[in-house]
């Protein structure tokens, strides 16, 4: 009993410290062409996803598929998806010229640190955090598998009515490509 009820505070002060009751670090980085934007800032207008990938993450670009889905399907609910990319300065053009061959629509911004990822408990890619607009971590996942974007988009409405009471959803379906 005394060994569970030492898991529990364990598990309890990793939640306080790395779960939903986070806040974004106060970190400048910089979006694509080179104009710096504090982390703090991103969620502003309304509430946001921010996704932390590379481009040697597979399972990170089918995700980034569906968050530009995302991104302009809820724009008009005030709903915007960041991505931060943490590949080195030496890969840049790389990921310039992927983000505008696939043609993402949302933010890219750049840490070659990694230091916003680590100060967000980042251990694995693709991480994925659902943003409040007061800036707090309302959900957060680690890892993309295919069909996770139907749970997704379940949590982004929920985001989205958790920062605006007064929005309403059609129930839809999305097309899984």
């Amino acid at each position: 009993m005394k060994n569970l009820t030492i898991i529990l505070i364990f598990i309890f002060k990793i939640t306080l410290i790395f779960g939903v009751n986070s806040e974004l670090p106060n970190i400048k980085l910089k979006d694509l062409n080179k104009k710096k934007v504090n982390m703090t800032s991103l969620p502003d207008n309304g509430p946001i996803a921010i996704n932390f990938w590379n481009l040697a993450c597979e399972p990170c670009k089918k995700e980034m598929k569906f968050l530009n889905k995302f991104h302009n399907k809820y724009k008009e609910k005030k709903f915007q998806v960041f991505s931060v990319n943490m590949d080195t300065p030496r890969s840049m053009s790389k990921v310039k010229s992927y983000i505008k061959s696939a043609g993402f629509d949302f933010t890219v911004l750049s840490d070659a640190r990694s230091e916003s990822f680590r100060k967000l408990g980042g251990k694995a890619m693709p991480l994925l955090l659902l943003v409040n607009k007061d800036g707090s971590i309302f959900k957060r996942h680690t890892g993309y598998n295919p069909g996770d974007e139907i749970s997704l988009e379940k949590e982004i409405k929920e985001l989205i009515v958790h920062n605006f009471p007064e929005t309403k959803f059609k129930l839809e379906k999305i097309e899984n490509k």
